[in-house]
């Protein structure tokens, strides 16, 4: 029997978000963060490329904190994960969010480009976001806020238990659990994560990390590939990213108003800094931020169903990380 290739994928979460490693709040009831999106790929994987074994793996980082921080803890995910694997083996990573500036630190780092074959960011503030101003901002004020919501949905969620309807909360419970939590345990470490995420940061962040990604995009041995996707949030997707989408189309930057945004990040913001000559952007896709990792709020559905639209997403994706594997 041919051996199969061998390709590890690393599932990287954004800010407050969530792995599968270890125990967190709520653990065994919390729902993936890629919310179906692991079954389908693996699912799709085996009826179509049954000479690939996929194995993905989602770690937990820390849920709010520098991207160095959040970097360095995934970076030792990654090895630890590695140990597992035959010498030389290459993991590709996929990443939402804010989880795709720390994939890129931690590609950066001395002996990593080595380990990682490429990197598929989905709306990552790669230059900020207009939104992240503001939140960092009004960070003092939101968290008492983010207090009273968290109660109002346990107590929706206890009338939905209690009627026997399904919990349409999970996502919006999860992400408010997490931002509390975080915050009560240290404040510091919230301020800085968002802070990532600002017009500001964000350029701090790739002018620190410029000369060395420069020199990885130069490689000619072992190079790893690049693919960025943006979205743009569409009339009748989630309402509760109705308000920041329309706050980053009034007040956004000429860029961010001209491209459109998902709820949380502009298009522009979502292609890699670099990436307007080298052609790393793949393509904008039409779900907000929320519904490009397959969740929705209120989520209707009996089970984590993906549309027709989102699977055509995460194929494109899988193809794209199977050629690069192939390319090794």
């Amino acid at each position: 029997m041919a051996t199969k290739t061998l390709i590890v994928l690393i599932l990287a979460h954004g800010i407050f978000g969530w792995g599968k490693d270890e125990a967190l709040t709520q653990q065994d009831q919390m729902k993936d963060y890629y919310y179906g999106v692991t079954k389908f790929l693996k699912d799709e994987c085996r009826a179509h490329y049954p000479e690939i074994e996929l194995v993905p793996v989602a770690p937990t980082v820390p849920a709010a904190d520098s991207v160095e921080v959040r970097g360095a803890k995934l970076k030792e995910k990654i090895e630890k994960k590695l140990k597992q694997y035959p010498r030389g083996t290459r993991v590709h990573l996929l990443a939402h969010s804010m989880g795709g500036l720390d994939a890129r630190w931690v590609i950066v780092q001395d002996g990593m480009a080595d380990k990682i074959a490429s990197l598929t960011t989905i709306a990552t503030p790669h230059r900020g976001t207009t939104l992240g101003d503001l939140v960092y901002a009004g960070l003092p004020m939101i968290m008492p806020a983010a207090q009273s919501l968290k109660d109002l949905s346990t107590i929706g969620r206890l009338a939905l238990a209690l009627s026997g309807f399904h919990d349409h909360l999970d996502l919006y419970h999860h992400l408010l659990d997490r931002i509390i939590i975080d915050a009560k345990q240290d404040e510091a470490k919230v301020q800085k994560g968002l802070y990532a995420l600002t017009l500001e940061g964000a350029e701090e962040f790739n002018r620190r990390q410029a000369a060395k990604e420069q020199a990885v995009r130069a490689r000619k041995d072992k190079p790893v590939a690049y693919f960025a996707y943006g979205g743009v949030a569409q009339p009748d997707q989630i309402p509760l990213l109705r308000p920041p989408h329309e706050v980053i189309e009034l007040f956004g930057t000429p860029e961010e108003q001209q491209t459109g945004n998902d709820g949380a990040v502009s298009v522009w913001s979502a292609h890699y800094p670099w990436d307007d000559a080298d052609g790393h952007y793949v393509r904008t896709i039409p779900f907000d931020h929320f519904m490009q990792i397959n969740w929705r709020i209120p989520d209707r559905r009996p089970a984590d169903h993906m549309s027709d639209e989102l699977k055509a997403v995460y194929r494109e994706i899988m193809e794209a990380i199977i050629r690069a594997q192939r390319a090794q």
